[in-house]
């Protein structure tokens, strides 16, 4: 044997070399499972801890919530007063506010324009005062002269 070492390697010695290269990729992987799950273990439990308890809180705020003390000025009272919240309250309330106008008041447009006698209007009047609304549109022949403007019109828009 000068210089050449020879292994002789028996089944044996194989199979034994291969059991214990096994059980040592076997133990690390275990090791790493190990090591990964305490991880994961470790953010669960942190993220239990962060973890807002909305339970307690909500039974928290239903025993011991109390509105805060609001102030009101008396413009914002009367405001509050006769504020109409629903479709029912306003039709209780459509005799209550009643709208008087100043029959002395003359107009001479063409629109249509009442004076509101604030006098009369602080008083509660239980008599509804119906006023009839003329609405005019166009006479005939303005409409008809209006409809023909708008057809040149737009002629000359298409050329």
């Amino acid at each position: 044997v000068s210089g050449k070492m020879i292994f002789n390697i028996k089944l044996e010695d194989f199979i034994f070399i291969t059991v214990v290269l096994l059980l040592i990729i076997t133990s690390i992987v275990i090791l790493l499972i190990i090591k990964n799950r305490e991880k994961y273990m470790d953010t669960v439990n942190k993220a239990k801890r962060d973890m807002i308890d909305l339970e307690a809180i909500t039974r928290n705020l239903e025993e011991n919530y109390q509105p805060p003390v609001i102030e009101l000025t008396n413009y914002e009272r009367e405001q509050e007063e006769s504020a109409v919240i629903s479709y029912d309250e306003l039709l209780k309330r459509k005799t209550s506010n009643v709208v008087n106008y100043d029959d002395s008041f003359v107009n001479d447009t063409i629109v249509d324009v009442k004076k509101i006698d604030l006098r009369e209007n602080n008083e509660q009047s239980s008599t509804m005062i119906n006023t009839k609304i003329e609405v005019r549109l166009f006479d005939y022949e303005k409409e008809e002269a209006f409809l023909k403007a708008l057809r040149q019109l737009q002629s000359d828009l298409v050329r």
